[in-house]
């Protein structure tokens, strides 16, 4: 089964901004071989300090078609509204190749049980 990971981070080789903080997202796909594949980035104005309302749900609806964000961190209640929509957040501050073999890993074994 392949899913899309949606990654936060502003070098593209660390996993090191904040949801809230993003300014964009790096989109990978994984396939069923437990390859990724590099799709793009989506734009995001970043929520951290905005006074837009609904400002996590707008950040969520850019990355609707993911089904896990790997992020350094995020708040509780763009966490509620990432698990509404389907998203399964992931924290860490690793490599971002390291990242994904971990979520590969994670949903392999979920698999299995």
């Amino acid at each position: 089964m392949t899913y899309r990971v949606a990654v936060t981070s502003d070098d593209g080789e660390y996993v090191n901004q904040h949801f809230g903080k993003a300014s964009h997202f790096l989109i990978f796909e994984i396939d069923d071989n437990n390859e990724y594949e590099y799709l793009g980035a989506v734009n995001n104005n970043p929520i951290c300090g905005s006074d837009r309302k609904n400002k996590s749900a707008n950040s969520v609806s850019l990355i609707s078609d993911v089904s896990i964000l790997i992020t350094r961190n995020v708040g509780i209640k763009p966490t509620q509204i990432l698990i509404e929509n389907g998203i399964k957040p992931y924290l860490t501050s690793a490599a971002i190749e390291t990242a994904l073999e971990e979520v590969m890993a994670m949903e392999k074994k979920n698999k299995e049980k």
